[in-house]
């Protein structure tokens, strides 16, 4: 099992950040929920996996943690980026560039990318003792999403 400090190996910045999430690991005092936010660029995203990591590590003893999550195939990993609604099929950045198409409007996290993750949120961990979620861009919600994902977080499921 890793030390929670290990988590951070490699990881020179966010100083603040690293120590209150050490102390939160060391604790067993984990919040429902995070939200690291900041300029893009600043490493929210790192720090937020190997968080979630060292909440893992502390309950198993997997050694590939790390690279599951980063690679988002942890099965206990949700993962909600904005899309674009191209002809009703919700579709990522990278799916838009890879299709070479054009589309006028801005990505959203909506509504229905809500209603999956909490049908995620309602089935049983398989790896790890919870569930985790990580929301990129989360004033990307649009209301209705924005709505249903505060209420999930106010009155959790379990």
């Amino acid at each position: 099992m890793k030390k929670s400090k290990d988590i951070f190996d490699g990881i020179d910045y966010q100083e603040i950040a690293k120590e209150i999430i050490n102390s939160s690991i060391q604790n067993k005092r984990i919040a429902p929920a995070y939200l690291f936010t900041g300029p893009k660029g600043v490493g929210q995203k790192e720090i937020a996996l190997r968080f979630l990591e060292g909440v893992v590590d502390k309950e198993s003893q997997e050694i590939n943690t790390r690279s599951l999550l980063e690679k988002g195939n942890h099965p206990d990993l949700y993962f909600i980026e904005p899309k674009y609604i191209n002809k009703g099929k919700l579709m990522t950045q990278s799916e838009i560039q890879d299709l070479n198409l054009s589309i006028n409007s801005s990505p959203q996290i909506r509504i229905e990318q809500i209603k999956d993750l909490i049908r995620f949120l309602n089935k049983k961990p398989i790896k790890s003792k919870l569930n985790m979620v990580i929301i990129e861009d989360v004033d990307k919600l649009n209301e209705s999403a924005s709505n249903s994902l505060l209420k999930t977080i106010e009155e959790p499921l379990n």
